[in-house]
């Protein structure tokens, strides 16, 4: 897994690994739910996360100059953003996993 943005409330990720990419980020997604849900808001409710998950080609390079950052680009980018904006906000206890089609492909039928 490898972080490659962070921007508000956002946290952009990515799996190369060939064969099991897509349980890798589940996995994570799984990860943050149970540990965000042991931090409160200010309103004492627990906080939440959104999750979109695909998995297809991306293009990748650096951007920027003056403070120049790696950053992905592409179609399936574009779809786990949408789905994780879209998506119902999920706790560890009412977890929502948003997962494309081809992502859903991706993932063995163990899980």
């Amino acid at each position: 897994m490898t972080k490659v943005e962070t921007f508000n409330n956002f946290l952009l990720v990515y799996s190369g690994r060939p064969g099991s990419h897509a349980e890798e980020c589940l996995d994570l997604a799984l990860e943050l739910l149970a540990t965000t849900s042991a931090v409160r808001r200010p309103d004492g409710e627990p906080t939440t996360v959104r999750v979109g998950v695909s998995s297809g080609e991306v293009s990748a390079g650096v951007i920027g100059h003056n403070s120049p950052r790696y950053s992905i680009f592409g179609d399936t980018v574009n779809t786990a953003s949408r789905m994780a904006s879209s998506a119902e906000a999920s706790t560890a206890r009412r977890p929502f996993l948003h997962i494309s089609p081809s992502a859903r492909e991706a993932i063995s039928d163990e899980l």
